[in-house]
Formats: C-alpha cells, structure tokens, sequence
C-alpha cells in the first residue's frame, strides 16, 4: 500500500452537454471535455483561445482612470520633467519597470527607475525614498506593480508635493490612495472586462495608452512576468502570454537571450515552463539576495556585452539562491517536526535568525506543499527586533484577508489571497501565530488540510498516442485557471522501474495494461518509491503527458504527478542481492525486523543497531506497539501459524519475506520408510541398545546423520514401539501395528518440511496467492494448505 500525495478531485461532466459541445467545436468528446472545463464552448471562443493573432488587447483607456494618467504622462514629457518609475524587486515588478520605461523614453520622457532594496525597505513605495526622489528633482512618479494598499506614503508624497501615479494589480484596501490616477483593474469605478492582469499587464496597459498602439514587440516581457507572478491565464493573460512566447521564440529581449543561453536553454523552443522553470527564478534571485536593479538593468540594455555581464551576475545568484533554500527548508523542517505540528498549530509561522527573508516565500512554498497548510517564513534581525518574510496559502484560507484582520500586528504587508509578504516585531510572532491558527480553526474543515488535485479523467494506456498529446498542447500555456492536464490511469503494473539521475533520486519505469500497451513514465524525486512497489503492485498514476524525443523518435511520455497503490504488497527478499538492499536502506519506525530466532535477532541487531527486532516464539510475543506498516519475516518461524498470527495482526501495508536466519535454518531431509526398518532391525538384534555409545558407527555403517538417528528414536519412543533410559533403548512387545503418520514427532517433522518448501522455493506468485489468502483470513487457520 502506498498513500497518495494529493486527494485526487476526478472531474466529471455531463454526456449530454459534452456532446453538444462537441458538435459545436467540431472536436473528439474527450478533448469536449478539456475545452469545456476551461470555459471555451462556442466556436468563437475556441477561435479566440487558439487563434491570437486575430485578437487585439482590450480598449486601455476601459481602466479607471487611465485618461487621467496619459494626460499628466504627456505633459511631464513636454515639460521636460524628470519621470521615476518606482517597481518592484520580483520578475513581475522589473518586467513591468522595462515596459514603461521603454515606452516613456520611446516618447522622449527622462525617466529611470528605483527599487527599493528588499532588506532595507521591504516592500512598496516607503517615505524616505519618495523624499529622496524629490529632493533629486523628480516631478513624476509611477509605481508599477505595487502602491495600491500605501495609503500612508501616498499621503505622504502629497505633503511634499510629489505627483504619484499607482499601477498595480495587488489586493486593495476599501479606500484608494491618494494619486494623480490609480490604474488597477479591479478599480471599483472600472469598466475593464478582465480584472486578473498581473502587474506587467497593467503597466503594458499604460504603455499602449501612451503610444497610441500595442507596443507588441515588448510582450515577451510582458508574458515573462505574467507567467512568472501566477496569475489567471485566461482570457487576456492568454492572449499576452501566446503572443508574447511567439517574440520569445525568434526574436527575444537581448538580456532574457543572454540569460536563457546561459542556462543552457533553447528559446527557439520556449514554453511557459521555459519561462516559469528558467528564466524567472534567475530574475527573481538577484532580488532576493540583494539590489534588484541588476534584473531590471539586464531587460533594458542594448549592448550584448553587458547582457553578458549582467547575465553571468544573474546566474551566480541563482546558484547561491538555490543553496540557501536548500539549508533554510531544511531548518524549517526539523524545526516543524520538533515544535510545530499537532493541534493549536494550523497555520505554521516560523522564524529564525539569519533566514534570508529574500528566499523565504521559496520556503514557505515547499512547505505548503509538504505539509498542506498555510505557511509564513520569516528572516530575524536580532539587532533590530524585526522579522521580515512571506507566506503561502492553501486554496480554502485566504492568507491576506487573514493578515489584514491582524494588521495592527503587522509594521507593513501586502499580497494576494495564496501569496503575502509581511514585516512585523519579533515580539508579535507568537500573537500572529495564534491568531492565524485561531482564524484556521473557525473557518476551515479537515478536508481543507490535504492538497486538493483536479484530475482531468481516467483514462486507458492504449488511449496515449502522440495526436492525442498533440491535441492537449493546442490548450498550452498552461498556468494558474488553465492548469496542464493530469491523466489517470487506473489498475495499471509498472514493468523495469528504477531510479535514475546522478543521485538517483528520481523515478523511471514502464506502465503495462492488460492488453499489453505501455506507456514510458518518469517520476521526479520520487526514486524512493522504487523499492515500495512490488511486481504484482496494481497502482493508481496520475500525470501529465507529454512527448519524448531523443535520437529522432517521438514516443509518448508521462510525468507522474502522485500514485498510490490502495492494497497490501509482498516483496520476496529471499536472495542474498535483496536481503542486503533492504539492510542497507534501514530502520525506521514504520519497519519491524520478526526474528524467530535469537541468533538472527544477534546478527541483525550487530550490524545495524538501529534496526527494530522483535524475537517472537508464539503469536502472543507480537506486542501491538509493534503493528507496523512494514513487517519482514527475517528467519523460519517453528510454527507458520504463528507468522499467520502476525500477518492477520498486523495487517501490514508491506510484507517482506526473507525466512532465512544468520546461521542458516533447514531442517534435514525426512528419513525414508527404509532407514526406519533398517533402525528397528538393528535395534532388535542388539537390544537393549546404547544409543550414544553406538552412534558414531551407527551413522558410519548407513550413510545417515546423529539428527537423524535420534528423529527416527523419538518417532519409535512416540508410538510407543521403545523407550529409552540412561541412554539405552528397549524395544517394546507392541501387538498393535501402527504407521509412522500416526506419530505426533513425524507430522510436525511433516509440516516443517512442507511449511519450509513453501516458504523457500514457491515462486513469488504463490507466495503472494498464499499471503493474500492469509491477509482475508480473518483469523481462520490456512494450515492444512501447507501440507497439501
């Protein structure tokens, strides 16, 4: 058995309206279904979801207030005034800073940009920089990207007489700043049809005002940022984002080409994931260790030797940033594990010095995703008292309706309802800790604790070919609302699974069905799993598909998502290769070592302590603190039904069997009908018989073994045909003939032997029909099919 990651929403629709929309699109049902879910069912929609040339942008001056902003744009222009535009330090922010001021310096404005430094000013517009900007002579600013909840600031800028114009697409507060114009596509006076742009779209919006025309060579920034801040991407975001990969492709911003070539990444073939795995977090790193302005500095130049430079800059920050969120996840996690987790602690808010606030929402993100919960992450500054971080949310807790209600708490803070980043005293953690868990607890259900996964709809492995694949690519760019599909199949076995990778850390293997289709699947970081599933496993997959190429042939692949495998397993650990894998991998809590014999229990215990061994003589030593997922019968057991016991007891999700103690177990063969005549024969010719006196000859003389001769003894003493005394035997005047069988010494040598033969030398198949018949017994004893 193994658990899924996820719970698994397996989406469903209506025959009926699938067909008709089927009909309407001209399409297969299946791919009906795909569209339909994603809101296209009208053949004009489809048209504009796969056709985004033949669309323009909406309207920009649709946005509240936008005329009022072009108006004092252009005439600080024609004034000669200075123009700041103030951004932000994420891929987003310094997308939307290179748009704007292209396009303001395309119309001869002066204008430079500022970001304020993550560490020393946190997030938005601050007093001290709008005073400094000033007292430097700017007579025009514009934020993008954020601004739109700095009420205070704004207040501020017009004390000191600083025209301040707000782009953003962050939450807002009820009331709006005081500004020249607020562009915010969720204005409550807008008329603007689609409210999900990302602070990029919004900034593009303006641009596209201010030039009278779509400025569409600059959307390959524009579809870096959208991508990169999550955000929907229907509608129009869809729209920018395929437009915008089409520039990335044949004739991308200088600084991103530089950056891409650096990663080693083709942007002839670039996708959303070529932005959201590549090129954004190299944007985002230089932010989050430092000064942001290398990124924003990247995206404007024009000359191909600095891109270089800046790229190379770019990347050794990404590098480092890779390695402090691998060391701060770490932390975090012990952390959890030690402190955080049980009741009272719903929402997880951790803090340590020396955390680097600029990785933390990386952190936070992981472990959301490990621990299904919302999450804040935050760097200490012991000097100061002050703790700067980010969260992360789950689907059902709004994080930042959640932190406003906490904002007297809160020094500043901003975001989204799964994303936020906040500033506040060391000596309020405890309080926000309580309060979020408090706020989880009244307003969450158990449910909304584990990672929901859609799941577009079980399918069959034959059903996997490549036009089908080609035909889910038309729904690409995948993203937040139009999310990648995820396939299940169902009941499938998995055929030569492995790990691979430099670390093996990672997954491959070959989903077989019953007709015999198969379908090549991957599995990243999840090599673990390898030694987990057993050759009769019926195993439960989901994943994405896509196509492989390598050495020109094109073949189906899936990425597995999550699997779960929903009964027991058996592993057959009988060979020396396997026993040692299984040591090698070693002891958990969740793994229990059954010994049957001391020696076994010695051996294993010294050459690796950490092992949990139990030595068990009867059904009764198997103590409950011992039930365990993982049970391995390391050595023969006198009596099976003991290890039945065990197996009906434990109802373990994993049986291993490897019934082979330290110092080998076997019995000796069974004595055949002749040795027991030739033992009596001798026996009644020199009777009374000294046993021991006379065993080494005895064995010498018939070819057999001292175990032997004293089995055959006991079997005679049994049914009464002799009997011994100081070591002599006596045969006595026995009138009753009897068979060996009636001997109780003789059936339990019988069933040793038996029971051993299916233990050591069934195949694994009749091993597994056995266990399973064990595993639904009930409680029933099975013996009698040892014997048989």
């Amino acid at each position: 058995m193994i658990h899924s990651k996820y719970k698994w929403q397996l989406e469903t629709a209506d025959e009926k309206a699938m067909e008709q929309v089927a009909q309407a699109l001209q399409c297969t049902l299946p791919m009906a279904e795909l569209y339909a879910r994603r809101k296209v069912t009208t053949a004009g929609q489809l048209d504009k979801f796969l056709h985004p040339d033949k669309y323009e942008a909406y309207d920009p001056f649709l946005l509240a207030e936008m005329e009022l902003a072009v108006t004092r744009i252009k005439q600080a222009i024609d004034a000669g005034e200075q123009i700041l535009v103030f951004g932000d330090y994420d891929a987003d922010g310094v997308t939307s800073v290179t748009v704007l001021l292209k396009a303001l310096r395309k119309l001869g404005a002066e204008a430079e940009f500022y970001i304020p430094n993550r560490f020393t000013e946190g997030y938005g517009p601050n007093k001290a920089a709008f005073t400094q900007a000033k007292d430097a002579g700017v007579g025009l600013l514009i934020t993008v990207d954020n601004g739109i909840a700095a009420l205070d600031v704004m207040a501020h800028a017009k004390e000191i007489g600083l025209d301040v114009i707000v782009t953003d697409h962050h939450e807002a507060k009820e009331t709006m700043p005081e500004a020249v114009a607020v562009i915010h596509p969720r204005h409550p006076e807008t008329n603007y049809p689609f409210p999900d742009l990302a602070g990029v779209g919004v900034a593009y919006k303006l641009a596209h005002a201010l030039l009278g025309e779509e400025p569409t060579e600059l959307l390959d920034l524009v579809a870096i940022g959208t991508v990169a801040d999550l955000v929907s991407l229907t509608d129009e975001n869809r729209l920018f984002v395929q437009k915008g990969l089409r520039i990335l492709r044949d004739n991308p911003n200088i600084g991103v080409a530089a950056l891409a070539k650096l990663a080693s990444s083709k942007l002839s073939e670039a996708t959303e994931e070529t932005i959201g795995f590549t090129i954004a977090p190299r944007l985002n790193a230089v932010g989050r260790l430092g000064p942001a302005d290398p990124a924003a500095d990247l995206l404007l130049t024009e000359d191909p030797e600095e891109a270089v430079f800046l790229a190379e800059e770019i990347d050794e920050a990404n590098k480092e940033r890779q390695a402090i969120v691998t060391q701060i996840t770490e932390e975090a996690i012990a952390m959890i594990e030690a402190e955080f987790l049980g009741d009272g602690n719903e929402v997880f808010v951790l803090g340590k010095a020396g955390w680097n606030p600029g990785v933390v929402g990386i952190v936070a993100s992981r472990l959301v995703d490990r621990y299904a919960r919302p999450v804040i992450v935050l760097g200490i500054d012991d000097v100061t008292g002050i703790a700067k971080g980010s969260g992360r949310s789950i689907e059902a807790f709004h994080l930042y309706k959640a932190l406003d209600a906490n904002h007297e708490l809160l020094t500043a803070f901003g975001g989204h309802p799964m994303a936020a980043g906040m500033t506040l005293n060391v000596a309020d953690i405890p309080a926000l800790r309580a309060n979020l868990a408090k706020r989880a607890r009244e307003t969450l259900a158990p449910e909304d604790f584990v990672s929901v996964l859609r799941v577009e709809e079980a399918i069959p492995v034959e059903s996997v070919t490549l036009e089908f694949i080609g035909q889910l690519n038309k729904l690409a760019p995948f993203g937040t609302d139009n999310p990648k599909p995820v396939f299940a199949l169902e009941g499938v076995k998995l055929d030569g699974t492995k790990r691979i990778g430099a670390d093996k850390t990672h997954l491959k293997t070959a989903i077989t069905s019953e007709s015999g289709a198969v379908l090549d699947a991957v599995g990243f970081g999840t090599g673990e799993l390898v030694e987990k599933i057993s050759p009769m496993a019926r195993v439960d997959i989901i994943g994405e598909l896509s196509i492989n190429e390598w050495n020109n042939m094109r073949k189906p692949q899936l990425r597995i998502v999550d699997l779960k495998i929903g009964h027991w397993q058996l592993f057959d650990v009988r060979s020396r290769g396997e026993w040692e894998k299984l040591l090698q991998a070693g002891g958990t809590s969740d793994k229990v070592f059954i010994c049957f014999q001391q020696a076994t229990r010695d051996a294993l215990l010294a050459a690796n302590p950490a092992l949990i061994c139990a030595q068990v003589k009867t059904a009764t030593d198997f103590a409950d603190e011992l039930v365990t997922k993982d049970v391995i019968f390391a050595d023969m057991p006198e009596d099976v039904a003991v290890l039945e016991a065990i197996v009906a007891k434990t109802q373990a999700q994993r049986i291993y069997l490897h019934v082979a103690s330290a110092n080998g177990n076997a019995i000796a063969s069974m004595p055949s009908r002749q040795h027991f005549a030739q033992f009596y024969a001798v026996l009644k010719k020199h009777q009374p018989f000294p046993l021991q006196q006379n065993m080494a000859r005895l064995c010498k003389q018939f070819s057999w073994t001292s175990e032997q001769v004293d089995f055959m003894s006991r079997v005679f003493f049994d049914l009464n045909f002799a009997t011994m005394e100081d070591g002599v035997v006596q045969l006595n005047d026995v009138q009753e003939k009897r068979n060996l069988e009636d001997s109780q010494v003789y059936k339990v040598r019988e069933y040793r032997m038996a029971m051993e033969q299916k233990l050591l030398y069934s195949n694994y198949n009749e091993l597994y029909a056995w266990i399973e018949k064990l595993m639904n017994s009930k409680g029933n004893s099975i013996l009698e099919e040892i014997v048989q």
